[in-house]
């Protein structure tokens, strides 16, 4: 009965915290979140390349008022995969997609890993160094029959 009762508190508690009157597919913006819509503008833009993992992320985002475009993409060392899209007064669309597969991961653990990212103006960036340490990288713990890696 308790479990119960905590699903029901759960399921309340999003309900009553859900934005009311603005998530109705309906939805029309006041004069003021029009006039501040078709005045928006920003750029910003990101890239992480993870050379001990062998992983990337990069994304980039422009926006002119009512108009925007931009694109993402990520390789998890099997495939790089990138989407570009475009969102405007006929919605949010993705225009290209491409998935190129790789030959990988390439794990190097005295590799680096760097993060580029700009936005408003402002760039940010740095690269850290991955130093190997010696020895076992893990060790099992227990009493022969619960083994736990650690």
């Amino acid at each position: 009965m308790l479990k119960y009762l905590i699903v029901l508190g759960a399921v309340s508690s999003f309900a009553l915290a859900r934005p009311q009157g603005t998530t109705n597919a309906n939805y029309i913006p006041n004069e003021v979140e029009k006039q501040q819509n078709v005045a928006a503008k920003y750029k910003f833009s990101s890239d992480i390349n993870d050379h001990i993992s062998d992983l990337t992320h990069q994304r980039s985002e422009e926006r002119d008022g009512l108009a925007l475009k931009g694109m993402y993409s990520y390789s998890d060392g099997y495939y790089k995969r990138t989407v570009h899209y475009v969102a405007d007064e006929n919605g949010y669309r993705v225009t290209g997609m491409e998935a190129v597969p790789l030959d990988g991961p390439h794990v190097n653990l005295a590799g680096t890993a760097s993060v580029d990212a700009a936005a408003h103006g402002t760039h940010l960036s740095y690269k850290i160094q991955s130093v190997p340490i010696e020895g076992a990288l893990s060790k099992v713990v227990g009493n022969g029959q619960d083994n736990v890696v650690v």
